[in-house]
């Protein structure tokens, strides 16, 4: 075996075989990419496509099972009433500060729809940095009110994907949560969304 610098050895000792098909190495499943720059790749970087290489083996094509999408959102009252608005989403609670106060929330609390909207958002935002996605079914569990000046960390976790040749990109499962600031879970999702590759420009 070949053991390149970092002690991170090459994944295909002699030759690396391409099929046109795929994009990937028959043996190693790197990208002619992958391949090109791994001399000057450091041990982390070649560690990363080591694990998207293992994820290919797998069956997916575009993404990385097990790969996290994190994000943070604050919530401050002109935010939670500005979005209720803007989705015409009229419940008092979303609105009139007194009258949540009055409330058994004790404070103004957000629509459902914010958080919701933000963490499906998520995916779109990520993938499409080096991807095509759409999404195609989510599942969606408020647990908690979300209260003004909370500030939640939303998360989402690939748990699968797999080529389908019939949507041209990976078949992916998402498993994906929002907590406040306190550490309680306020939502809990689950999604399935079609990742394709980026057309190149025209």
């Amino acid at each position: 075996m070949i053991v390149e610098a970092d002690d991170v050895p090459s994944p295909c000792i002699d030759v690396c075989w391409m099929n046109p098909a795929t994009g990937f190495c028959d043996g190693c499943l790197r990208t002619i990419d992958e391949i090109a720059n791994w001399s000057s790749l450091d041990a982390s970087q070649k560690r990363a496509v080591l694990l998207r290489t293992e994820s290919r083996r797998k069956g997916a094509r575009v993404v990385m099972i097990g790969e996290r999408i994190e994000a943070t959102l604050a919530l401050p009252p002109d935010s939670i009433k500005s979005f209720a608005t803007l989705v015409n989403d009229m419940n008092p609670l979303h609105h009139d500060d007194a009258y949540a106060r009055a409330s058994r929330f004790g404070s103004l609390i957000a629509s459902g729809t914010q958080p919701t909207a933000h963490l499906m958002a998520m995916l779109a935002t990520h993938f499409s940095q080096y991807a095509q996605p759409l999404g195609l079914e989510f599942g969606l569990k408020l647990t908690r009110a979300v209260k003004a000046n909370d500030v939640l960390a939303m998360s989402w976790h690939v748990t699968g994907a797999k080529w389908k040749a019939s949507l041209n990109g990976d078949l992916v499962t998402l498993e994906g949560e929002a907590r406040n600031q306190h550490g309680e879970t306020v939502l809990k999702a689950s999604a399935t969304i079609v990742v394709m590759p980026k057309e190149p420009a025209a």
